[in-house]
């Protein structure tokens, strides 16, 4: 990004031009996004600045396809020498499962967290004692802060700190300071410290649940031992049976040098029309053949078709972002430069909801922009940690929304937080027959540790795996890499499918869109590496997806998908941050669904369209694979077997993505109201208020309103016309003070002084009652007039009461002006 920002200036052109040498570090991170597709067109426009022809160097510890990435690197038309270390370093990873014991269970039962985390948690932190340093790595920024509350709570807080993107730098770098001299042992982290910052010595690298990579795998622990000669130390902290398995499969992969393949975003049309502006401020104006030329000199852009580069050309100049003319391409200032230096990233700024606990008043987690503006309606209900929330309020200012605990119901959505990495087709197929390898050995009543050592996974790890497919196969047959199961849970359907992120999305996709053409309803989806949720407004019978993959043909696939997917929410996301790339959104647009949606309709048959559908079916579909799973469903490789729900639960292997889509509390109900009003209450009676006498101006002072007695008198003059504010208000007394001097006050005073004298009135006649009342959130002397008059049965009444008119005010308060 800042040598986007540097190239076009007239100084450091100067400087620019003396470059002999562009190292790339960690070049496999770039190569595989768009902020890669931009750096390759950069040192194409570099290459025309530069009087020497530079060398390029990319580094890299894990690159699964090195002849691409060299391709990627040197350009079109150029070749690269590979050079590969000879100090090829082996890697010592352990795979543990913990068993909690009976001290676990006591301890989890006293903290209200499972018995299997708190011995987790006590695992890793005995791993973190017995080193001198250890890093230990989260797949998102929700487990790490998970984690590290966990690890807290558990009394080892000064073990760890926690360190990831969404944080200050200012704590980042106090946590790599204090790690880097020793003040701590312990960090808990997400790919923030995978690569490239200097931390110091590492001895252990701790993964809690599966890495989802080999080159992951392979990133993370070796940031130990990086000294020559040392060993790099890790251990994969696994949490089920999927996860167990998957990384023994990552581990084997890592053996066997397989690593993830890179897929190049080819002919990336936005990051195109920026590196197009970038070209002709490079030097004013710019003739439309040189500058292809120097575009078809990168390797994603070698390819490209004039037309699809005027294409570009012609969306920029009908934007006014450039000027054409004839064959010359000219910068219209400020457009030009407004454009260009507002989209040096590509990476898109998503930014993060905190949800909020309206009754407990606490942080529950985050959401994602996405999700907030497609789901998040004033009375909406989402499944977030398992808990079903209705939306009270929505504020996009502070970017927060407040929720209450709602009684569960299946037609709440389930929410979801960030990207995560997908798990490979190759690694899920083999995952797969894995489980088939341990139904024979449940069948046999073999042993385990034969098993065990040939998947390095220890003896519990391997129990329970066994565990789990002979708990599921009692009632259910077993979904491997050879069948397909598909199973009924109330309004959903279950399609366990070991194929991978990228297949089952695409067949989700595919599902989905097939079964809304059936019944003309909407079909909401749900996938990871090993399962499909289709959840539908009423119930569905297996067999009628059995029949759709069955008669699907392998040629049918990519057109489904291309007809489908411009009617997804997650295009009309994608195409947003497109445009906005594009420059026909502004940078600072905020997003919502029908904006979003009108956008598509205003792009159709345009480079933005086009490009939308491009980067979806690179990063998160895989037609050939799809196909080709269809392929052997076709033929009869692959089974398929549908069944019934049996009794009120789910299989157990379709836990893990049931957990995501039906609330844990399914058969539970809400909150009740008696402990809600307790809650209140306690919350209430903690407020600190401050209190001011009305009748002569001459006191005022801050309480608890739990320290109060029932009758509110001023401790100066005795009076009862006592009125309530909030703890920091400065203005209120000086009001009275001038009121009771009769000076004339302004109508912004003589309001505050009407609502103090109504306050005053209240408290007058309540007493303790009135001021626990304006305590309330939102609650003023009107509002706490009718509480106080309504005549209640029961204390847990009036104290609903109370949080209906917080509720209200909640609800209402962003509409005030």
């Amino acid at each position: 990004e800042t040598l986007q920002a540097i190239l076009p200036g007239r100084r450091m052109r100067e400087h620019l031009r003396n470059v002999r040498w562009v190292v790339i570090d960690e070049i496999h991170e770039l190569a595989g996004d768009k902020r890669g597709v931009q750096l390759s067109l950069a040192l194409e426009r570099l290459s025309r600045i530069a009087k020497h022809r530079f060398q390029r160097i990319g580094l890299s510890a894990t690159i699964g396809e090195p002849e691409k990435v060299a391709d990627f690197l040197s350009g079109s038309g150029k070749k690269a020498v590979i050079v590969r270390s000879t100090e090829l370093k082996d890697l010592y990873v352990k795979i543990e499962y913990v068993n909690p014991s009976k001290e676990d269970c006591e301890e989890a039962e006293r903290l209200g967290i499972p018995a299997s985390a708190v011995g987790r948690i006590k695992r890793i932190c005995e791993l973190i004692s017995s080193s001198r340093s250890t890093l230990i790595f989260t797949n998102t920024r929700e487990h790490a802060e998970a984690l590290g509350s966990q690890v807290y709570a558990l009394g080892y807080g000064n073990l760890v700190k926690i360190h990831h993107g969404s944080l200050s730098r200012e704590i980042r770098e106090e946590v790599e300071s204090e790690f880097q001299t020793g003040k701590l042992k312990g960090v808990i982290c997400t790919s923030s410290l995978e690569l490239g910052i200097d931390i110091g010595t590492v001895d252990l690298v701790v993964q809690y649940m599966s890495p989802r990579e080999a080159t992951r795998l392979i990133q993370r622990v070796g940031r130990s031992g990086h000294q020559i000669k040392c060993l790099p130390k890790g251990y994969v902290i696994a949490t089920w049976a999927d996860d167990i398995l998957e990384s023994s499969i990552l581990l084997k992969h890592v053996r066997e040098d397989r690593l993830e393949g890179v897929k190049i975003h080819e002919k990336a049309l936005d990051v195109l029309a920026h590196q197009i502006v970038g070209l002709t401020l490079d030097s004013g104006r710019i003739n439309l053949g040189e500058a292809y030329e120097t575009v078809k000199g990168a390797y994603p852009y070698r390819d490209i078709e004039p037309e699809t580069f005027h294409d570009v050309v012609e969306q920029l100049h009908q934007q006014r972002i450039v000027n054409l003319r004839g064959e010359t391409l000219t910068a219209k200032y400020p457009n030009t430069h407004r454009y260009y230096y507002e989209n040096l990233s590509v990476i898109p700024d998503v930014k993060k909801y905190t949800v909020f606990d309206f009754n407990m008043k606490r942080r529950l987690g985050t959401l994602d922009q996405d999700f907030v503006a497609r789901r998040c309606r004033t009375g909406a209900e989402f499944i977030m940690h398992g808990n079903t929330w209705r939306v009270i309020s929505l504020d996009d200012e502070n970017l927060s929304v407040e929720v209450e605990a709602a009684t569960p119901t299946l037609n709440a959505i389930p929410s979801w937080e960030g990207e995560i990495i997908p798990v490979d087709y190759d690694v899920a197929v083999e995952v797969g027959g894995l489980r088939e390898t341990f139904l024979k050995t449940a069948s046999s009543r073999g042993d385990l540790t034969e098993l065990s050592n040939l998947l390095h996974i220890d003896n519990s790890a391997a129990a329970k795996v066994l565990e789990a497919v002979e708990t599921h196969i009692r009632d259910y047959p077993l979904p491997t890499d050879k069948r397909i199961v598909i199973e009924q849970f109330e309004n959903c359907l279950i399609v366990h499918s070991c194929f991978g992120n990228l297949v089952n999305e695409t067949l989700a996709l595919i599902l989905a869109a097939m079964l809304q053409a059936k019944y003309g309803t909407s079909i909401l989806t749900q996938v990871d590496a090993y399962r499909i949720a289709l959840i539908a407004p009423s119930k569905l019978h297996p067999k009628t997806v059995s029949d759709i993959l069955l008669n699907l043909k392998p040629g049918d696939v990519a057109n489904i998908v291309e007809g489908a997917i411009e009617n997804t929410e997650m295009f009309a996301w994608r195409h947003w941050h497109v445009a906005k790339r594009f420059g026909a959104v502004e940078a600072k647009a905020d997003y919502t669904m029908r904006r979003a949606r009108l956008l598509v309709e205003a792009y159709r048959e345009t480079p933005i369209n086009f490009e939308t559908k491009r980067e979806i079916l690179l990063e998160k579909m895989d037609v050939e694979k799809t196909s080709g799973v269809i392929s052997k469903v076709s033929t009869g490789e692959i089974k398929i077997e549908a069944v019934q729900q049996k009794g009120i639960g789910c299989s157990p292997l379709a836990l893990p993505i049931v957990d995501k889509i039906v609330p844990h509390n399914l058969l539970r109900p809400a909150i009740p109201s008696q402990p809600l009003a307790e809650i209140v209450k306690e919350r209430l009676m903690s407020t600190n208020v401050k209190l001011v006498c009305v009748f002569n101006g001459d006191w005022e002072g801050v309480r608890a309103v739990k320290t109060l007695p029932d009758t509110i008198r001023c401790p100066k003059c005795g009076s009862t016309l006592v009125a309530v504010t909030y703890h920091g208000d400065q203005e209120l007394l000086p009001i009275i003070v001038k009121k009771r001097a009769k000076k004339r006050l302004d109508a912004e005073e003589e309001e505050q002084w009407n609502r103090a004298w109504r306050s005053a009135s209240l408290v007058q006649t309540a007493g303790k009652r009135a001021v626990l009342t304006l305590a309330a959130r939102g609650v003023g002397p009107t509002t706490a007039a009718r509480i106080l008059r309504r005549y209640v049965r029961s204390e847990a009444e009036f104290y609903t009461e109370i949080l209906k008119a917080e509720r209200e005010y909640q609800r209402t308060r962003l509409f005030w002006d």
